[in-house]
């Protein structure tokens, strides 16, 4: 078989395929960076843009109570601690 023809058969389809997944990787990431800035758009008109004063006002009162939930949870993993070393110790 003349090299020509492997070369017809085999390489250039090969190179081919190569070339059309390189070129379809790219219009795939160029139709996803488009759809991501229209829905950013969208967000942004929607209003859901940066948080509003009632919002902050909600996240900084969920922010306290999940520092007073950890506050309690440490007291009581103390309480908890000091009951263990207090039952392994003798009794006199």
């Amino acid at each position: 078989m003349p090299d020509w023809i492997w070369i017809q058969n085999v390489v250039f389809p090969i190179l081919g395929m190569g070339m059309g997944t390189f070129f379809g990787w790219h219009i795939l990431k160029m139709i996803s960076r488009t759809l991501e800035r229209r829905a950013e758009e969208r967000r942004l008109a929607l209003g859901g843009g940066a948080p509003t004063e009632e919002m902050q006002g909600q996240i900084d009162a969920l922010r306290d109570q999940g520092e007073a939930l950890a506050e309690r949870l440490d007291f009581n993993e103390r309480l908890l601690a000091q009951q263990s070393d207090r039952a392994r110790l003798p009794r006199p």
